[in-house]
């Protein structure tokens, strides 16, 4: 009997609740350094809200407020009443529902040229529309202005919006490449020789595996255009067809019935500039993230 016990396997238990302690240790010190970099992240969104809801007086007192003695929920009525900021935010809309399908249909038919076909000059081709994304905006803007302006284009969303639909720009066309080449070949080729054309097989087999990308691509523009100052700055001289940025700087200028300062409803258009990126992005977090990565596995 003695012999039977000694055969026994031995579990060391002190030494597996020593690993569990310090796995949660690790982990819990992990939340902690998490918690602490989302707090300070997100503080200076949280600065923005508390700030337009507070008046010019106490924003700019010497003691500081990180919340509002009283919210002034009605800095956001000012805002809309003083100037057409909806109006200004519904051509930032107007501009991004033009440009995200021309960026997805152009950018998806550009990058499965470079990740799919063999021709003659394709890397050359490649390595020179990676090379634009070297050249500065400055460089090309006078050019640009004096095309729009003989082709009487000025003060009309064409500027803005016409580089979407012709191919969306380098950064964009890599990153669907980069998610096509990640796809096998063999679902091309079961395709092809059921007598599907390149580009049966770009809309019915590419594209359905390339949401997250496609996803990653949709956010991305909106994000541009919906933060582009220079563009609209540069186009668009009428105060109609500002956009949310453009109309954001000219509000900090404007005279306005008191001389009293704006910072509050600055801060106060500023939050409501931020309620669509959030939002868009709370939607669509997994497959941004999803497409981000898987962009990047095969080269």
């Amino acid at each position: 009997m003695a012999a039977t016990i000694d055969r026994l396997p031995s579990t060391d238990i002190s030494g597996d609740a020593y690993r569990r302690g310090r796995n949660r240790v690790q982990m819990g010190i992990t939340y902690i350094l998490l918690t602490a970099a989302a707090l300070m992240f997100a503080f200076p969104l949280f600065w923005t809200v508390s700030s337009s809801l507070q008046t010019w007086k106490e924003l700019r007192s010497f003691e500081p407020h990180l919340l509002p003695a009283i919210p002034q929920w009605g800095n956001y009525v000012k805002v809309f009443s003083a100037v057409p900021f909806a109006r200004w935010m519904g051509n930032s809309f107007l501009i991004t529902a033009i440009t995200i399908p021309g960026v997805i249909i152009t950018g998806s038919l550009t990058a499965y040229s470079f990740a799919r076909f063999n021709y003659v000059g394709k890397e050359i081709w490649f390595v020179l529309m990676l090379g634009t994304m070297m050249i500065p905006t400055q460089v090309t803007l006078i050019p640009q202005y004096v095309l729009f302006f003989n082709l009487k284009l000025i003060n009309t969303y064409v500027p803005l919006t016409i580089g979407s639909w012709l191919g969306g720009g380098a950064f964009m066309i890599f990153l669907l490449r980069q998610f096509i080449m990640s796809i096998p070949r063999d679902l091309d080729e079961a395709a092809l020789m059921d007598g599907a054309s390149p580009i049966r097989i770009l809309w019915g087999v590419l594209l359905p595996l390339m949401k997250p990308a496609l996803t990653t691509v949709a956010i991305l523009q909106f994000l541009g255009d919906w933060n582009e100052f220079f563009g609209p700055f540069i186009y668009l001289n009428r105060v109609d067809l500002f956009t949310a940025a453009v109309g954001l700087r000219f509000f900090q200028n404007i005279p306005m019935e008191t001389s009293d300062p704006r910072d509050h409803l600055l801060m106060a258009a500023a939050a409501v500039m931020t309620i669509p990126v959030i939002a868009l992005f709370a939607a669509a977090q997994r497959y941004f993230i999803q497409g981000v990565v898987l962009s990047g596995l095969k080269i």
